[in-house]
């Protein structure tokens, strides 16, 4: 029989499905009383701001955010916090499954990837019986590799993947620079990381959802950037930039296409690749502002009344805050304390968002977003 990689994909992924649904639950046993795992999700989404919406417990997409973020006061309850191996895998499961539901070209290659990452994940969580399915799966998919590429089938590595450290070099026009940040770290006001509709939140608690930044680990190799004129280098890129802006968004669509290009192994930009990876990004149905702000789906950018505080050991520059952010958040100041003076609401905003200086770049941004 031939080898289709995309059904090999979806083979997987179902599987996967299959057993996420019976590992969630017995997970959060405790925190659900016996009601469906995805109301943790439905609160999450209240906390963050999201639009309502409804979940399946059998729904991948929904299966890997329980595994990949934060679910307010109940943590990551899935994950080792020293190595966080499932929160990178289940990034990786993230992109692998919106290439697969938006009907990419997949190869042989992403069908053994895919198997890879979903054996590990049922090593994690030791799920013997869905785990010898998965090997299966990874075993005739790594034959096809070998075959395709006429080489003998080699040993499957159980080694971890390992996250990537981002550091991009900006450039020289760049209007993102930033000073370095105080050695004194500023730390939001804890009245700002508590949310007025608590009530609506009861198993994840009343803290507001901060800001958490993407953690980038390997797709692909730089070729694919260099091919990002073929149908399939524009399709895996722009799976990439989706989830990461499903995760981190709204978000700067510099620090975006950073972000996607350190996915692919190319942690410097200039100005001909910035550009390259923008139009993608244009082009994935993305909402991008006036101000450059990519805004994911499950955020109505003009109705989204959150922020997400950070201390100043977080990596997000102020610059690269959405001024719809920074206004939510400085509305939120005035609610608490309508007299306050500009100059107070300013620093209270400033220092939710771990800053203290006032540089001309941040009193500046600091005006767009107050002012706008």
């Amino acid at each position: 029989m031939t080898f289709n990689p995309r059904g090999s994909v979806q083979d997987g992924l179902d599987l996967l499905a299959g057993r996420l649904n019976i590992i969630i639950p017995a997970q959060l046993s405790a925190s659900l009383q016996g009601l469906e795992w995805t109301i943790i999700l439905r609160e999450l989404d209240s906390a963050k701001g999201y639009a309502n919406k409804q979940y399946s417990p059998l729904d991948l997409q929904a299966q890997l955010r329980m595994l990949t973020e934060r679910l307010g006061g109940l943590g990551y309850p899935f994950d080792d916090p020293q190595t966080r191996i499932v929160s990178t895998l289940g990034g990786e499961l993230r992109i692998m499954r919106n290439r697969w539901a938006h009907g990419h070209e997949l190869n042989e290659l992403d069908a053994w990837r895919t198997h890879d990452f979903v054996v590990r994940l049922l090593e994690h969580f030791n799920d013997g019986e869905g785990l010898a399915l998965a090997e299966k799966l990874r075993l005739t998919a790594l034959e096809e590799v070998a075959r395709e590429s006429g080489v003998a089938t080699s040993p499957v590595s159980g080694d971890a993947v390992v996250p990537v450290e981002v550091t991009t070099e900006n450039d020289p026009v760049d209007e993102q620079i930033e000073p370095a940040p105080s050695s004194e770290e500023v730390t939001p006001d804890p009245s700002m990381l508590v949310r007025m509709n608590a009530a609506e939140t009861p198993r994840i608690g009343a803290a507001r959802s901060e800001f958490e930044a993407w953690t980038v680990v390997p797709v692909g190799d730089t070729s694919v950037l260099d091919d990002l004129p073929k149908k399939a280098a524009k399709e895996q890129v722009r799976a990439v930039a989706v989830e990461i802006a499903e995760f981190e968004g709204p978000i700067h669509i510099d620090r975006l296409a950073e972000l996607t290009a350190a996915s692919f192994g190319m942690n410097k930009l200039h100005i001909k690749r910035r550009g390259q990876l923008a139009r993608q990004i244009a082009a994935s149905g993305l909402r991008v502002d006036a101000d450059k702000f990519v805004w994911p789906e499950s955020i109505d950018a003009d109705t989204w009344a959150e922020f997400r505080p950070n201390s100043s050991d977080v990596d997000r520059a102020f610059t690269r805050i959405s001024p719809v952010e920074i206004r939510n958040a400085a509305r939120f100041v005035k609610e608490g304390n309508p007299a306050v003076s500009r100059a107070d609401l300013e620093s209270m905003t400033l220092q939710t968002f771990g800053r203290k200086r006032r540089t001309a770049q941040f009193v500046k941004h600091l005006a767009r977003a107050l002012d706008g």
